[in-house]
C-alpha cells in the first residue's frame, strides 16, 4: 500500500547539512520518482535528501505514484492553505507525465491505490487527446501553480521526471509526449518563464540514465541515484539560482 500525502518527513537531519536558507519547510510534490520510498525514518528519496542537506526540521511530501499534473497541482495548494502562516516554505515539484488525465472522485471503489486529498480521490482515466492537447492543459496547470504561489511570495522551482523540454536522445520506457515540439511560439515564451531550474537531460531519470544508475525495472532511479543526482544537479541549480548558499 503507497503512503498517502501528506507524508510528514520529521527526523532530525541524518545527513550533514551542507547548505543554509532563509526556509524552514520543504514542501514537495511528484509521482514515483518522487514518492520512490516508503521510508518516512530517514533519508531514502531526493525530498528526504534536500530536506538533510538544508538542515530542515520538516518536509511536507505531497506525492503519490502514478499521479497526473492536476493531483500534483492541487497537492501543493492543499499543502500551502494548511501550513502555519509563519512557515517560510520552499515548494519544489517534480512535474509529472502529462498523458496521465485524472477525475476527482469521492468513493474508491476499485480499491485501487489512488492518490486523495482531503475527502477526493484522483482517478486515472483514459483520453483520446493530442499531444498538442495534453501539453497546453498541462501547461496551463504548472502555470497556475506558479501563479498562485507568486501571489503568496512563495519561493518555488520546478523539474520533470523526465526530459520533456528538449529532443529525446536516450531511450525510456515512458512514452509520455513532451513540451517539446507541442506547444506554440507563444505558449513556449510562457513556459520559458517558468521556475524550471533542472531539464533536458539533467532531469532525474537522464541523469540516472546517463550516469549508469540502474534499477530493478529499468526506469526507476535507485536509491543511490536519487543522493547523488540531489547532491550534483539539484541542490547546486537552487544554489547557482541563489535560492541557498553553501556553508
Amino acid at each position: 500500500m503507497h503512503l498517502q500525502a501528506p507524508k510528514y518527513l520529521q527526523w532530525s537531519p541524518q545527513l550533514t547539512p551542507q547548505y543554509t536558507s532563509q526556509y524552514d519547510t520543504l514542501i514537495t510534490s511528484g509521482c514515483s520518482f518522487t514518492a520512490s520510498t516508503q521510508q518516512t525514518d530517514c533519508a531514502a528519496s531526493w525530498p528526504g535528501y534536500v530536506k538533510d542537506r538544508l538542515g530542515l526540521d520538516l518536509c511536507i511530501d505531497m506525492s503519490f505514484p502514478g499521479v497526473g499534473n492536476r493531483y500534483i497541482k492541487d497537492s501543493i495548494i492543499y499543502s500551502i492553505d494548511n501550513l502555519d502562516s509563519n512557515s517560510k516554505p520552499l515548494v519544489i515539484v517534480m512535474w509529472s507525465g502529462i498523458d496521465r488525465t485524472e477525475e476527482l472522485t469521492d468513493q474508491n471503489l476499485n480499491l485501487e491505490p489512488m492518490a486523495k486529498i482531503d475527502q477526493h480521490y484522483y482517478k486515472r482515466v483514459l483520453n483520446d487527446s493530442s499531444a498538442k492537447e495534453l501539453a497546453i492543459d498541462n501547461l496551463v496547470y504548472i502555470h497556475d501553480l506558479s501563479a498562485y504561489l507568486n501571489n503568496k511570495s512563495i519561493d518555488h522551482v520546478f523539474t520533470t521526471f523526465i526530459n520533456m523540454t528538449t529532443q529525446r536522445l536516450i531511450p525510456v520506457r515512458d512514452t509520455t509526449p513532451q513540451f517539446y515540439k507541442n506547444i506554440s511560439l507563444t505558449d513556449q515564451i510562457q513556459f520559458d518563464n517558468l521556475p524550471f531550474i533542472v531539464t533536458g537531460e539533467e532531469c532525474l531519470y537522464e541523469w540516472s540514465f546517463l550516469n549508469n544508475y540502474v534499477s530493478e525495472d529499468d526506469f526507476h532511479p535507485p536509491v543511490e541515484a536519487n543522493l547523488k543526482w540531489t547532491d550534483t544537479v539539484l541542490l547546486k541549480e537552487l544554489q547557482l539560482k541563489k535560492y541557498i548558499d553553501e556553508i
